[in-house]
């Protein structure tokens, strides 16, 4: 992912909305959780509720049609 979207990404997570990305090299996705901008790193939990900690570069934003939580 780009830098602007990493920022968008973050300003969403930010604001309470639910943000999502994958991470391909890990086949790993998950919700952000935590932003931290002066490394580039999201801080991610996955659906196993574990905690990773990405580079934007690698990862992937996701988006989706639904309304409604993704489940």
């Amino acid at each position: 992912m780009n830098r602007d979207r990493f920022t968008h990404v973050c300003l969403e997570a930010e604001g309470g909305r639910d943000a999502f990305v994958t991470h391909p090299s890990s086949a790993e996705e998950g919700i952000v959780k935590e932003c931290i901008l002066s490394s580039g790193h999201l801080v991610v939990e996955t659906p196993g509720k574990e905690t990773r900690c990405w580079d934007f570069r690698e990862c992937e934003e996701m988006r989706h049609t639904k309304i409604g939580p993704m489940i």
